[in-house]
């Protein structure tokens, strides 16, 4: 395991940042502390970085913005930090634009939330506290469930037995199963979706209500702190008369656009609704740091479960076959993939329950490139090297046109395939921040960039069937939800079922990991952009697969006191440009400059009975770094998060490693665990 020093952005008073500014051109005291990966290779312009020299060969950097914001309730001890905020009468907008397929604003599920839209009401519970949820047989029985998994995954070689005190030889950290039970911790609301484009794996309703909350702590006297984990309440869409979805399609896209009225007719059709259904939920069980071998790991749970006589009972996960099929069931699921070719070309496919796995774990980062996330490239691999799959009708179809596109197209419908591709650290709908002044390790755009892109087809089927007209329009790949070609989107590297996923003018495919697909990339890497390719090797244990990293390009068109390029075991996957800046905020074509200090934070700060953020002022040295400026229609490559820094305009922030984020690890602070 290897040590450096961390940064983080972070944002300091007048006084603090002036004296941090004068103290910039000394040499920062560097704290033995964790942070992401080995000791960085030495900086070729050393001698132009001034009073950085001394951590150019230790540098790596983390920026997840930070302030004094106020938490939802007040600390014990106030932050003495503080930054400039957007004005407070600019109303933070959604980030989406469909609020008949999705609401996603803070305030308005909180508006929901106290309309009967809360997770203890669907639960029955009489609070909403874990504690008081526990009340309830269908959270009691599904916690159970949950803490039979964890018991099982934590007594692997590698795991940490706790977080705290630190032990050098298992740093892997898992979820605490006390959160579930705390009176601490409280599920929020983050989304509202209309998944009426279910309807295939539900013949006999019209899709689903899907009601998502997010599992929060809140510390004795600290901020309410956001954990990886969600979980997905489903209500049933019925039918009308004759078995028509026409008059409920009409009535969701029929929804006011003001937002009393809106929140108040959603709250009516939900009333009107059945009971609660089912549970889905999916979390991280394990957060991983980085080492020379790999970058971050975490590895993600994925369940489903139907309400039987007010419990929680596991069920098959949709579409997602278990990994250890015997040979006869191997050859039945092939069987069966072949007579159903055109139906999984079309997205509405739905394999028996008999091959599928009851539970599923995902792992992060590099979406499909890592083998766990493909399930189906593993079971048939053989097959389709052998050409077991090369003579189906490819030539009618309108997605899949290959062997390896099929295998593809398949693991993009399994849980795991589909939580790790073109996600925010496995999830979809991770929220945004209820408070909208907050930039400490806050979000700035709470829907992943396949769930945003895939609402445009959603809302097609949505007019569609309120028009009472057939829609025919298959079901993208989730890698793939439209043919933008944008910064960050997948792109076909020769295969023929990728050959329509191609780049904007001014963009290049680059093959980042050496399978079907890449990403669409400036041809001339600079700020942000990726440097460094690897290949993933497969390797079981708690710790991750292994990855083999190309030897890092140049970050062109860069001054001559640029950083080198930032190596995946940083913490940056695919490698990082950037420079040093000096004005944060300021904004350099699809640059944003944040400010950083430099400390030893993770190692130093985490396991102290002290707020992160003091801890983290009393030895931080500012800097400035420049990333990439996103939103929800710029959106950050993969393995990148779109998060809030101090100033930035609502709906827009910087591009950072979702796990520089406390709230997207199971490891943190102590004081906000």
């Amino acid at each position: 395991m290897s040590y450096a020093v961390g940064w983080e952005v972070y944002a300091l008073s007048a006084e603090s940042r002036d004296a941090s500014s004068r103290s910039a051109s000394t040499t920062p005291r560097a704290s033995p502390g964790h942070t992401k990966g080995a000791a960085m290779q030495p900086n070729r312009s050393r001698a132009r970085l001034s009073g950085l020299r001394a951590i150019a060969t230790t540098l790596a950097f983390i920026c997840a913005a930070c302030s004094s914001e106020p938490p939802e309730r007040p600390p014990a001890r106030a932050p003495s930090l503080t930054t400039s905020q957007p004005p407070a009468a600019q109303a933070r907008p959604s980030p989406t634009r469909e609020p008949s397929l999705l609401l996603s604003d803070p305030a308005e599920l909180l508006i929901l939330e106290r309309q009967g839209l809360s997770f203890g009401e669907q639960l029955g519970a009489p609070a909403e506290d874990a504690r008081s949820l526990l009340a309830s047989p269908r959270y009691a029985s599904f916690v159970a469930v949950i803490e039979r998994d964890l018991a099982e995954l934590s007594n692997r070689d590698g795991v940490a037995l706790s977080q705290f005190p630190l032990d050098p030889k298992r740093l892997n950290y898992v979820f605490n199963p006390k959160w579930l039970r705390s009176p601490g911790a409280r599920f929020q609301l983050v989304g509202v979706v209309n998944r009426l484009d279910m309807r295939f794996s539900t013949p006999k309703e019209c899709g689903q209500l899907r009601l998502i909350y997010r599992l929060s702590l809140q510390p004795n006297g600290r901020p309410v702190v956001r954990l990886p984990m969600t979980v997905n309440v489903i209500r049933p869409l019925p039918m009308g008369p004759g078995g028509s979805c026409r008059v409920s399609a009409q009535q969701w896209r029929a929804l006011p656009a003001n937002t009393a009225e809106r929140t108040a007719a959603v709250g009516r059709m939900v009333s009107r609704l059945p009971p609660m259904s089912g549970l889905e939920t999916n979390f991280q069980n394990l957060h991983g740091p980085a080492t020379p071998e790999t970058d971050d790991h975490a590895e993600y749970v994925l369940r489903s479960f139907d309400v039987r006589q007010e419990r929680l009972i596991p069920r098959p996960l949709l579409n997602t076959p278990r990994a250890d099929l015997d040979p006869a069931e191997k050859k039945a699921l092939a069987d069966w993939i072949v007579k159903r070719f055109m139906d999984i070309d079309a997205g509405r496919f739905v394999i028996p329950d008999r091959f599928l796995a009851m539970r599923a774990i995902s792992a992060s980062p590099r979406g499909l490139s890592r083998p766990a996330n493909r399930v189906f490239g593993s079971l048939f691999k053989a097959e389709v090297d052998s050409g077991a799959f090369a003579d189906l009708p490819y030539a009618r179809a309108k997605l899949v046109r290959s062997p390896r596109g099929l295998l593809r197209r398949l693991d993009g419908f399994t849980c795991a395939g589909c939580h790790q591709s073109r996600s925010v650290a496995g999830f979809h709908l991770p929220g945004e921040e209820r408070d909208p002044d907050k930039t400490f390790n806050a979000l700035a755009v709470g829907v992943s960039p396949h769930l945003h892109e895939e609402l445009g087809w959603r809302a097609r089927m949505l007019a569609s069937v309120a028009d009472g007209t057939a829609f025919a329009e298959p079901r993208p790949f989730p890698e793939h939800p439209t043919s933008a070609g944008f910064y960050g989107s997948h792109c076909g590297l020769g295969d023929p079922s990728f050959a329509d996923w191609t780049c904007q003018a001014g963009l290049e495919c680059r093959d980042s990991h050496h399978d079907e697909v890449g990403f669409c990339a400036p041809a001339i890497r600079t700020i942000g952009d990726a440097c460094e390719n690897a290949r993933v090797v497969a390797r079981p244990g708690a710790s991750g697969d292994q990855i083999v990293a190309e030897p890092p390009e140049v970050c062109q068109e860069q001054p001559p006191d640029a950083i080198p390029c930032f190596a995946n075991r940083y913490g940056f996957p695919l490698g990082f440009c950037t420079v040093l800046c000096a004005q944060p905020g300021a904004r350099s074509g699809s640059s944003v400059c944040t400010l950083t200090f430099a400390s030893g934070y993770e190692q130093v700060c985490f396991p102290l009975e002290e707020p992160i953020e003091d801890c983290v002022r009393k030895r931080g040295l500012v800097a400035g770094m420049m990333t990439r400026a996103c939103s929800v229609d710029e959106p950050c490559r993969d393995d990148y998060g779109c998060s809030r820094y101090p100033g930035s305009a609502p709906g827009t922030g910087a591009c950072v490693p979702p796990y520089f984020l406390f709230d997207f690890r199971v490891d943190g602070p102590k004081l906000d665990r």
